[in-house]
């Protein structure tokens, strides 16, 4: 266990103030314990986003038509309104009729890759799941820092504007950091952090439980 050895030694206290002012109880994220590892070089992050399907949107993947998931993944310091990593995945789903499968494919900081599933509920258990998914530099965690993570999902987003950012953003190539910089940095973050996200059919916002890396 170096490396891969678990990053999450504690927990502090599960509902410190977020770093935005939350418009009314609706639009504050729900509070999901999450695991954090140290892969190589990269601290990656393991939970689930099943809750953005309800029956409708389960129902809905057996059409023949593609069902989109944007995550869009920002990490806080404890004291601090300015994320030290950000992170985005894109995931597709879409029955073939002729071959009676479910293919998915996901792209995001792990690379591309493409699934090939026989049935529906295994589909959306795997589509759904948030594993080992890197978002960021170790360098990025200082170690003994509190941070948390706050996720956005999004369900089949429609705003053109957003898909011109996500384009763009996977364009210059997989992985999180503030690398990428400048006036796009801050509009990525505002889309995939700001509460009053409705241009999608369903958004599910999360915040994981104060982690850090303990000294070793």
């Amino acid at each position: 266990m170096t490396t891969r050895r678990l990053a999450l030694v504690a927990l502090v206290a599960l509902a410190f103030a977020s770093p935005r002012a939350w418009a009314d109880d609706d639009d504050k994220p729900e509070v999901q314990r999450m695991r954090f590892i140290e892969r190589d070089r990269q601290l990656t992050v393991t939970g689930n986003i099943a809750k953005l399907f309800d029956q409708g949107a389960y129902e809905a993947l057996q059409s023949g038509f593609p069902t989109t998931i944007r995550i869009g993944i920002a990490v806080y310091p404890k004291k601090g309104s300015d994320p030290v990593s950000v992170a985005l995945e894109q995931r597709t789903i879409v029955y073939d009729l002729w071959d009676e499968q479910y293919v998915l494919r996901f792209d995001g900081p792990a690379g591309r890759k493409t699934r090939k599933i026989k049935y529906r509920a295994e589909a959306l258990k795997v589509l759904t799941a948030i594993e080992d998914l890197p978002i960021g530099l170790l360098a990025t965690f200082p170690y003994d820092d509190i941070f948390y993570l706050h996720l956005t999902a999004q369900l089949n987003p429609v705003a053109p504007e957003t898909l011109a950012e996500v384009r763009r953003w996977l364009s210059q190539g997989t992985g999180g950091g503030l690398d990428r910089g400048g006036v796009f940095f801050g509009s990525f973050v505002s889309v995939f952090v700001n509460p009053k996200i409705a241009e999608a059919d369903r958004v599910l916002r999360i915040r994981s439980q104060p982690f850090y890396r303990p000294t070793p």
